[in-house]
């Protein structure tokens, strides 16, 4: 018996929308009767965009709330919005086929691609059109402490991102080991994530830690937002320029709907423009895996 008769005429009617001709009834019929090696792309009802709350999370969820609507209008199907926990959650999805499209930080892009790329760099939101954006990893402290360099911070304590972040703990990692011949735990008395750069700031500011990685982004961010007084933080440490984090779509997804998914993000932009300016953005670029190659070299990571 065929599991999946409800859906079949509505995977033909998508694939006819994006060119795909049988392949749509093809999958279905693949996974009541045959092999999984007759399925040769994945054609899904629904794209599922995924985030993660990153900088003052309420108006980025409004942001992503709107893009996935936009999106979804300009490729004429549903995108439902995936709210993630971490990086390391997005990779596990896009390699378990639950999410279709995604931003990730460059250094998770990277080492996922050097563990078996399940997933594509098209573009990259950028503040700048035309222009990808890049931005730095920063070390902040409080503008009153005593901690004026890398020395002064023995025995602090430390608030990273995210385990998988690259300005908020892959790249301080390499940063510290160069600096300090040591690691982050040995160096301070204390070191804790704090789920996202606002928070890692307000971590700063609060007097919660003496410390904090975060991007610079994030903390131009807060101080347009006018969340801080000036000169409240100083910044200790400023890495090599980073290109701003990719949106990558899933391998497995047919060719077709990955080529629509670039014509939506590139060709497409003034659809989308009301979302990315609320995310801080001015439109998006095309990347590939030639632009996060320096991210490679500066994590010590050799060619895959």
């Amino acid at each position: 018996m065929n599991p999946c008769p409800d859906t079949k005429d509505r995977r033909l009617a998508l694939a006819k929308l994006l060119g795909l001709g049988g392949i749509a009834a093809g999958m279905c019929t693949a996974r009541a009767n045959e092999a999984p090696a007759a399925q040769e792309c994945e054609l899904p009802l629904r794209l599922r965009l995924a985030f993660i709350p990153k900088n003052h999370e309420d108006a980025q969820a409004s942001g992503y709330r709107l893009l996935a609507e936009l999106l979804g209008t300009a490729l004429d199907m549903p995108v439902d919005l995936v709210s993630a926990a971490s990086y390391s959650a997005v990779v596990q999805g896009l390699q378990g086929g639950r999410i279709d499209v995604a931003e990730l930080g460059p250094a998770t892009y990277v080492q996922m691609q050097r563990s078996g790329a399940s997933a594509l760099p098209v573009a990259a939101m950028v503040k700048q059109p035309g222009v990808l954006t890049r931005y730095h990893a920063l070390l902040i402290v409080r503008g009153g402490s005593r901690y004026r360099r890398w020395q002064d911070l023995r025995g602090a304590t430390l608030s990273l991102v995210d385990p998988a972040s690259t300005s908020g703990a892959l790249l301080p990692r390499q940063a510290m080991k160069a600096q300090t011949g040591m690691r982050l735990e040995d160096y301070f008395s204390r070191v804790s994530y704090a789920g996202s750069h606002t928070r890692a700031i307000a971590a700063v500011q609060d007097g919660l830690v003496d410390a904090a990685f975060v991007s610079s982004d994030s903390l131009a961010l807060t101080q347009q937002r006018k969340a801080m007084a000036a000169g409240a933080l100083r910044t200790l440490w400023m890495s090599p320029p980073l290109p701003t984090d990719p949106l990558v779509v899933r391998r497995k997804l047919c060719p077709a709907l990955q080529a629509r998914l670039r014509t939506a993000f590139l060709d497409q932009q003034p659809q989308l423009l009301p979302a990315l300016r609320l995310l801080g953005k001015q439109g998006l670029v095309a990347v590939d895996e030639d632009d996060y190659a320096q991210v490679a070299g500066m994590l010590g990571l050799s060619a895959p």
